[in-house]
């Protein structure tokens, strides 16, 4: 069944006295993607196959879910937008243009995915809804300066848009007027099974060969290691290691798949492409158990995160690629996630 590429909205709530809304993008094959300009969240991916239609992401139906104390106790952040810094920065300290900066510090002596209230918590301004040429919605967040302790007003946008070929694409741009830190991934947990089953009969591919061990504290090593001969070798699709939480450094074009989820119980594939520097799979091995209403049960390993975005704690590792961002530059990210029905 074919339909008219189009978008929809209707009220999603109120959080601090701000209007949340839901925005329903549809494509031409009745592909359906949900995303709320609450921490610019993803709620729902529905992909249509064989005349139904598999929702492939972990969340909620509602508002007051993705603000109750048991989804905030353990808190998964599912699709949401990471701002300011994806990741974590060991200690909440870091050092720019030569001056120690001491963030927040919201989880195990680190600052994880922006602090205590990142940009995934914020009510966001909607700026675009369009249906043509694709369907798409843009949001804006203005973070003041020192938000988290970090320096500089910085102006975010995040725009989705749905393609006809069944590609979600997300779009970051951000700007500043200080030297700051600016580092933004999506944060949608995938399980492209068609019941509640976990991801480990999930197949993942990496087209690369290095990856960012992690020290017990979830801290980098700062080195780059070839996967061959180890558990994130990926290279071939493999099912998914249950405590993978890694990040593996784009080695292909941003025109070439970086990374693949394989179902065969459900035969959908989907591909990644970015201009990322990084992809960090993340197994969902620490997802509470919840049980949304009207959606898929969730607990460990019951969706795995592509998380494109840059070394989370790069300011402090010289090798990798920085995260630093300037006045009078222009930060530009984009990530696809396409849709596939394999035979």
């Amino acid at each position: 069944m074919k339909v008219k590429p189009n978008i929809t909205q209707k009220p999603f709530g109120k959080h601090h006295d701000k209007q949340v809304t839901l925005f329903t993008l549809t494509n031409k094959n009745t592909m359906e993607v949900s995303v709320t300009n609450f921490g610019g969240i993803i709620t729902s991916i529905k992909f249509p196959k064989d005349g139904k239609h598999i929702q492939t992401v972990l969340g909620f139906d509602t508002l007051e879910e993705y603000l109750s104390a048991d989804y905030r106790k353990e808190y998964p952040y599912f699709g949401a937008i990471i701002g300011r810094n994806a990741g974590r920065i060991k200690n909440g300290k870091t050092t720019l243009n030569g001056q120690t900066i001491q963030l927040s510090v919201n989880h195990n002596q680190a600052q994880l995915h922006g602090g205590f209230e990142g940009f995934d918590s914020k009510v966001w301004e909607v700026v675009s809804v369009q249906d043509e040429p694709i369907p798409s919605v843009t949001f804006r967040y203005i973070s003041a300066d020192g938000e988290e302790g970090f320096p500089g007003e910085v102006t975010a946008e995040v725009t989705y848009s749905l393609t006809n070929e069944n590609e979600l694409r997300v779009d970051y741009y951000g700007t500043t007027n200080k030297p700051t830190i600016l580092n933004l991934t999506q944060h949608a947990y995938f399980n492209l099974n068609t019941d509640s089953s976990n991801i480990l009969n999930h197949h993942l591919q990496i087209n690369g060969d290095r990856v960012s061990p992690l020290n017990p504290d979830y801290s980098p090593t700062g080195e780059l290691r070839l996967v061959e001969g180890t558990q994130w070798d990926y290279r071939e699709p493999t099912l998914v290691h249950p405590d993978i939480d890694n990040a593996f450094p784009r080695q292909v074009s941003e025109e070439e798949t970086v990374g693949s989820l394989i179902c065969n119980e459900s035969s959908i594939r989907m591909d990644v492409r970015t201009n990322h520097p990084v992809l960090h799979i993340y197994g969902g091995y620490y997802v509470p158990e919840l049980h949304p209403k009207n959606r898929k049960a969730t607990g460990q390993n019951a969706g795995i995160c592509f998380e494109c975005q840059g070394f989370a704690d790069a300011l402090n590792y010289p090798q990798f690629q920085s995260t630093q961002l300037n006045p009078q530059e222009e930060y530009k990210h984009f990530t696809i996630f396409k849709f596939i029905e394999i035979a």
